[in-house]
């Protein structure tokens, strides 16, 4: 990440930075604040250069950004200073944050976990903090107990289900909740007489669902061995779907679980 340093701390007159920017070492990137190298300053530089120059709290977008979780950008709100500071900064949030509510991330104060997804409630679509909500469970940077802000959203989620384990996993349940009279699958399925986990699926139904992201040398044999020893174990079916049908297709995609669903239906189950 690019290394950004305020006036103060260059310990520089303002004649030697205005000579530096010259010479291409460095970059304002906002009122007293300077981005390393001769690259205008990236819209991720000039967030961070917000929190150093108002001395407040990366929150809400930002702080979803600098923890990297799933569908959040940078188009919303970046700090959080005091009530009385400067009222006329954009993507400033004024409010009194508790300390307890504020760690450090990539050498900057910023709103913890809990805060942070509490935040995004009030920006993002359902969907979307979902997907946000899931990244920030399986990083651990909050527990389901912890979560507030979207309750739509938490009344949906199984009782005790662990978070997905990727984006796509979590865009394929969420496409699943669109097919007519298809519970919840159940997530990451330890079955023991294959020693292998599942991505998701339906015991009761003797049907699982298993997703091809982006894949490593040799993960595709892997695969279909993991599949075929499942298979042989259980007697279930199985369904493969990848990145591309899920993001690029989605209403094709969607209508897939419940016909694979209604042929698990015709078949003998293993249980």
């Amino acid at each position: 990440m690019r290394r950004l340093f305020t006036t103060h701390e260059s310990g520089l007159t303002p004649a030697a930075l205005r000579w530096g920017e010259e010479k291409g070492r460095w970059r304002r990137a906002d009122i007293g604040v300077w981005a390393e190298g001769p690259e205008e300053p990236a819209p991720l530089d000039r967030a961070r250069a917000a929190v150093l120059a108002t001395g407040g709290v990366a929150s809400h977008h930002l702080a979803g950004v600098l923890y990297g979780l799933d569908s959040v950008g940078l188009d919303g709100r970046w700090v959080t200073v005091p009530r009385n500071a400067n009222a006329r900064r954009p993507r400033v949030c004024r409010r009194a944050l508790p300390p307890q509510c504020v760690v450090r991330v990539c050498g900057l104060p910023c709103t913890n976990g809990p805060r942070t997804i509490a935040d995004l409630a009030s920006s993002l679509s359902d969907l979307a903090w979902e997907q946000a909500l899931e990244s920030a469970l399986r990083k651990r940077l909050v527990s389901i107990e912890a979560v507030t802000g979207n309750e739509p959203v938490l009344a949906r989620r199984p009782a005790g289900a662990p978070p997905t384990e990727s984006l796509l996993e979590t865009l394929m349940v969420q496409l699943i909740r669109t097919a007519p009279a298809l519970p919840e699958p159940v997530r990451q399925l330890w079955i023991e007489t294959a020693s292998a986990r599942l991505d998701l699926a339906w015991p009761t139904l003797g049907l699982f669902i298993e997703l091809d992201g982006q894949h490593h040398k040799d993960q595709p044999v892997y695969d279909a061995r993991r599949e075929t020893a499942v298979v042989a174990a259980t007697g279930w079916l199985c369904g493969r779907f990848t990145w591309t049908e899920v993001v690029h297709l989605p209403n094709a995609t969607a209508r897939r679980p419940a016909a694979l669903a209604e042929q698990a239906r015709r078949r003998p189950v293993s249980l």
